[in-house]
């Protein structure tokens, strides 16, 4: 599974606390507290309009660089029209609102390790590696705090809303 892949030894790569890994819909950058209460109703009215559905962890993949990548993820499959329908009505109902969000196309991947700032060596030995290709659900959408620090991330969710109402 996941939490079995951070075998880099040189420590080039901060790995992610399988119990912090996360699918990202919408990066929000920091906001302030006043804009919750938007939030907060986008994010009901958006998981009242979805139905959840069920997702495998697909391929391991990276940003960056083939020799250095910056990070190492995975891919997922499985309900994907289920999940790109979520994330657009996701998206569109928070630009409409005025919230700022990246310009790319989304690529739905969860985050699994980042290269560090003093990392000297390329990829970990032997990435990317076979991964099960494990089910999970696809049950509520999640409003996130991140706050980051030289520990890592720290994730608290602010509101939790299930799909389908």
């Amino acid at each position: 599974m996941l939490g079995r892949l951070g075998q880099d030894t040189s420590g080039d790569y901060r790995w992610v606390d399988p119990k912090l890994m996360h699918l990202t819909l919408a990066f929000l950058g920091e906001q302030p507290e006043d804009r919750l209460p938007e939030l907060e109703r986008i994010g009901q009215i958006c998981s009242a309009s979805h139905r959840g559905g069920v997702l495998r962890l697909g391929e391991a993949g990276s940003f960056g660089g083939k020799r250095a990548p910056r990070v190492l993820w995975v891919d997922v499959s499985g309900d994907m029209a289920t999940l790109l329908e979520l994330q657009t009505d996701l998206a569109s109902r928070l630009r409409t609102a005025g919230f700022a969000l990246e310009d790319r196309e989304y690529q739905a991947h969860i985050t699994l390790a980042r290269r560090r700032e003093t990392a000297r060596g390329g990829a970990p030995q032997g990435w990317p590696p076979t991964l099960e290709h494990v089910s999970f659900g696809l049950e509520q959408l999640t409003l996130m705090q991140s706050r980051l620090s030289p520990r890592g991330p720290t994730y608290t969710p602010l509101f939790q809303f299930p799909l389908g109402g």
